[in-house]
């Protein structure tokens, strides 16, 4: 208890007397900008030689969505500390919140030379190349941050995206599924899936349920068979889930096999009973099912791709 008293007492110092060190992270964390503002002001004032001081107004003001007031405080505490990769990287991510991108990527290099496998220096670089267009050079960066970061989300998406821009499907496809093997939820991984099914490949696939947009990974089976592969089963525990979260959540089983309607028929039933084993309490009428013996047909960008066997789910509208 005195121990933890002592330690809020030497806060209150810190913060009371303005240590940057301390206290900046404090209202950086807290999202005290404005508070922070005036106390680091007056600090400021008082040690014009404080880079401290300046860096963490800049963040204070880069928080706030105030770039060109940011801009004179990241460039001063640069000016008094050169070597302090935190002032170069964010005098940097100022310069683009000011659409100064020259500048942005001049000082993203000027981190890495004092830090070569900064990551973020790396990763925004990085971003930097890819919105000039210059993909060999952005996707250089990528393959760093990545070995740096192994499943880094930005440096994993923006990797595929680059390999499929330069016609390299086989690599592409690779990079998307791995991409989203880690990042199967969110808006990233449905851009993903749309990209990677424009490649030709359905392994992962979004769907809409009610008003919820869904990526989930394809229903897959052996040949022959009615009983879908472990993998497969992970995305009918997420349709079960989203099933016990909206009551009112009604949807259609829809399988295709090419030539052959009757396993069509026991995939369509194989999901449904799955889902119902693990939730009993659940009515089938709510995943009604239909069948055909024939391939999918699904329109990506202008072009229809066949699929010899697949699982659909279509929300039914009331």
């Amino acid at each position: 208890m005195k121990r933890l008293l002592l330690f809020f007492v030497v806060f209150a110092v810190f913060v009371a007397a303005g240590c940057a060190k301390f206290s900046g992270p404090y209202y950086l964390k807290n999202h005290k900008y404005k508070e922070g503002i005036k106390v680091f002001s007056e600090r400021l004032q008082e040690s014009p030689d404080d880079a401290d001081y300046a860096y963490y107004l800049g963040r204070y003001y880069m928080a706030l969505k105030k770039p060109k007031e940011a801009l004179p405080y990241f460039s001063k505490a640069v000016s008094i500390e050169s070597d302090n990769v935190d002032y170069l990287f964010w005098s940097g991510v100022n310069y683009w919140a000011l659409k100064q991108y020259s500048k942005e990527r001049a000082a993203y290099r000027s981190v890495l030379k004092l830090d070569p496998d900064h990551i973020s220096a790396n990763l925004y670089l990085a971003h930097s190349y890819l919105e000039e267009g210059k993909l060999i050079e952005a996707l250089i960066l990528y393959d760093k941050v990545i070995k740096l970061d192994k499943y880094n989300p930005e440096a994993l998406y923006n990797r595929a995206d680059i390999l499929g821009r330069q016609g390299k499907k086989d690599e592409a496809v690779k990079a998307w599924k791995n991409f989203l093997e880690y990042y199967p939820d969110g808006t990233l991984a449905m851009s993903g899936t749309e990209k990677l099914n424009l490649l030709g490949d359905f392994s992962y696939r979004n769907f809409i349920f009610g008003t919820r947009n869904l990526t989930l990974r394809s229903i897959k089976y052996k040949p022959g068979k009615a009983d879908s592969d472990l993998e497969s089963k992970s995305s009918l525990h997420v349709i079960a889930a989203m099933m016990e979260e909206n009551k009112n959540l009604r949807f259609y089983i829809v399988a295709y096999v090419d030539g052959d309607v009757k396993l069509a028929k026991d995939r369509a039933k194989g999901v449904r009973d799955y889902i119902l084993s693990g939730h009993p309490d659940f009515d089938p009428a709510r995943m009604p099912l239909s069948w055909f013996g024939t391939a999918e047909e699904v329109e990506r960008g202008g072009r229809t791709f066949k699929l010899d066997e697949s699982i659909q789910f279509i929300t039914v509208v009331n």
